[in-house]
């Protein structure tokens, strides 16, 4: 089973909210407010500062961070696989827990002839490393006590909470690897707005959320 990224499809979303800024006007200082503040309204939730730099309200902030949760629950792919509708919620009740676990801080920005180049430190989440290895113990183990063959949504179901109840205390007791640097490119498009660019988000979030087979 292969961790899907949580932060993936709701990027076009992110990337479509542009500032209303003129070349001249917006700064370093700015570029870096607005890649932090649309980093913490999509992983974590705060919407101020983000609706305070961009053209987005606080209902189309809101919404980004509801796609992002959805993003979480379908890259799990917990409501493709016919298990209970207990276990699918306890999944959606951790995916906001899932996105807070990013971990990351924006240094500095430099202007470039696109726009700018942002730094941000990023701490990948090491919690998957050995999660596969350790669900194929928990999953034979559980098999070897049953007395019959259990049909796929059955499967699905021992699959899904056995992860569940490995992937909780890694939440609880998060742990990182070591900071490193990421740079995302804030792009000027046309009449001067900005945008973050799609393609460094997803490969950001696949570098602070790193998997495994």
């Amino acid at each position: 089973m292969k961790r899907k990224s949580v932060f993936l499809a709701a990027l076009s979303v992110l990337a479509a909210v542009s500032l209303s800024a003129c070349t001249d006007e917006f700064t370093p200082e700015e570029a870096v407010d607005y890649v932090q503040s649309a980093l913490d309204a999509s992983y974590r939730g705060e919407f101020e500062e983000y609706v305070s730099v961009t053209d987005s309200t606080l209902e189309e902030a809101e919404a980004m961070y509801q796609q992002n949760i959805e993003n979480v629950v379908s890259g799990i792919g917990v409501e493709e696989l016919g298990i209970s509708e207990e276990l699918s919620q306890q999944y959606r009740d951790i995916a906001p827990d899932l996105l807070a676990l990013a971990k990351y801080e924006v240094v500095s920005a430099e202007e470039t002839d696109a726009g700018f180049d942002v730094e941000v430190s990023i701490e990948p989440f090491t919690g998957y490393e050995g999660l596969q290895d350790e669900l194929n113990a928990a999953i034979e183990e559980e098999a070897a006590g049953l007395t019959e063959v259990p049909d796929d949504a059955e499967a699905n179901e021992i699959v899904y909470r056995n992860m569940l109840e490995l992937l909780i205390p890694r939440i609880e007791a998060p742990t990182y690897g070591e900071a490193e640097t990421f740079t995302i490119h804030v792009i000027r498009g046309e009449d001067n707005m900005y945008e973050i660019s799609e393609e460094d988000l997803v490969e950001m979030d696949y570098a602070m959320f790193p998997g495994g087979e």
